[in-house]
């Protein structure tokens, strides 16, 4: 048998344990094969934002008259594994501590699988078992309402949530849960047949859901889209994880379209779905898409935590004969998007359907906007009221099973457009675009900030481009043989 103490149990997982049990059994017992999930752009972003609002909380912290009371990163470990390191410690005068757990949300987020009340509950046992007396328990995040109006005031940027008593609340349970933990990884084996994962949506599932879980098989049920948990359970209590033992009249519509598809290996076409979505538009067709920046520090006046904000727009303007042009914008400087709902009034005319992909998004967009900026208003909610989906066309007009179950244009595009294609692009995605243009922004190589400039607008062209080809495509199913 193994010690115990041969097993460490960090805050991040305890936070794996609770989510995956026996994925992080894998990790520390079979490390090999534990397959690590990619560090993606996204998750670097957060992990940047966490260590920048840690720096508006010391800059807070150092104005304080007993500022030499606080301590950043102190580590709690102890003889039996658990290893805690403290965003905050605050001394006081009793000889107790107050512990501050910082964080780049909005908000308190007191559920799975990223429970901050959990991680502070960790951190508080794992001082106690360091034979420090915790008296109180902080959260701290930022202030949504907080607007920045020059330079950053981190008394009005930062919340300071008490959340002493939901914490102490959870400390029975959460020492029980540590207490699993220790001796679950301490097992030379364990059922390495499945994990919990199975009855949770794909994007749930942990790093070493196929090697737990090998004979699943791709497609799933986990291909299709907005399944219910218990609809999901059902199946994985029957043990029915092929699509070819799901019978149609089992899902939804939206659902059905998606099955049928594998179940016939081919596209599910339904013709009619595709005449109403064309049969409302009207031309010339203006294909546009939106870059937008958010960060949790505000990086110019007037805006919020985390409010995003548009900085580039893509957009191609196509007429019934199929030709089009291709009109963009991208700003050179931090700044509002009044240049450019300029540059889109010099662009779009007052007739015709604007096409996006994801219309939820790029409404929001215009909706805030004109909200901002009423003297802007009409034209922006004018846009709005001619937007249409092109995703819609393929939630039950055109559905392939190659999708994977999914609607977004980086699935669509190289199955119906496989001449396009995002590989290889320097900027690919929302997130590296947020990137490039924050990088652009700081630059002061001129070649280097030239590079970037033509890499984001690259990326955003090839975005319309791309629905306007898959418009095009769609119209060819309309047409007979």
């Amino acid at each position: 048998m193994v010690s115990m103490t041969e097993h460490q149990l960090s805050k991040t997982d305890f936070i794996q344990y609770l989510n995956c049990p026996k994925s992080l059994w894998l990790l520390q017992n079979k490390p090999s094969k534990y397959s690590h999930g990619e560090f993606t752009d996204f998750a670097k972003k957060l992990a940047a934002e966490g260590f920048m609002v840690e720096d508006q909380v010391q800059a807070l912290v150092s104005t304080y008259p007993n500022a030499d009371a606080y301590s950043f990163q102190e580590v709690f470990q102890t003889d039996e594994g658990l290893y805690a390191k403290a965003d905050m410690v605050s001394k006081n005068d009793d000889g107790s501590i107050d512990l501050f757990e910082i964080k780049s949300s909005t908000s308190v987020d007191d559920k799975q699988p990223h429970n901050q009340l959990k991680d502070a509950a960790f951190q508080a046992i794992a001082a106690t078992r360091c034979g420090k007396l915790v008296r109180n328990v902080f959260i701290v995040h930022l202030n949504k309402e907080y607007v920045r109006e020059g330079a950053i005031d981190p008394r009005g940027l930062l919340t300071f949530a008490d959340e002493t008593v939901r914490v102490k609340a959870l400390i029975p349970e959460t020492e029980n849960e540590i207490g699993e933990a220790l001796a679950f990884l301490a097992e030379d084996e364990i059922d390495e047949t499945s994990c919990t994962c199975l009855n949770l949506s794909k994007s749930r599932h942990c790093d070493s859901f196929e090697y737990f879980n090998p004979t699943i098989p791709k497609p799933s049920i986990y291909s299709l889209p907005r399944l219910s948990a218990k609809k999901r359970d059902t199946f994985v209590g029957e043990g029915r994880f092929s699509l070819d033992e799901i019978a149609v009249d089992e899902v939804t519509r939206l659902q059905q379209s998606v099955l049928k598809s594998h179940h016939a290996n081919a596209p599910h076409i339904n013709v009619e779905d595709i005449e109403n979505f064309v049969s409302v538009l009207r031309y010339p067709l203006y294909h546009l898409d939106y870059e937008t920046y958010a960060s949790a520090i505000p990086i110019i006046d007037g805006t919020s935590p985390h409010g995003q904000f548009p900085f580039q727009f893509s957009l191609h303007v196509q007429q019934e004969d199929g030709q089009f042009e291709h009109y963009d914008f991208l700003a050179d400087q931090p700044e509002l998007p009044l240049r450019l709902i300029e540059k889109l009034k010099q662009s779009i005319g007052p007739i015709g359907s604007v096409v996006v992909w994801n219309k939820p998004f790029e409404n929001t967009q215009n909706q805030n906007m004109a909200s901002a900026y009423p003297e802007h208003a009409d034209f922006l909610l004018d846009l709005v009221g001619r937007t249409v989906d092109l995703m819609d066309v393929f939630k039950t007009g055109y559905v392939d099973i190659k999708f994977g179950g999914s609607t977004s244009i980086k699935k669509v595009l190289p199955v119906v457009v496989p001449e396009l294609s995002y590989e290889g692009m320097d900027v690919a995605d929302g997130t590296a675009a947020m990137d490039a243009w924050s990088k652009m922004l700081a630059e002061t190589d001129t070649d280097k900030r030239a590079f970037l400039r033509k890499a984001l607008l690259e990326y955003c062209e090839l975005d319309t481009l791309a629905m306007v080809r898959i418009f095009e495509f769609v119209l060819t199913q309309l047409k007979p043989a």
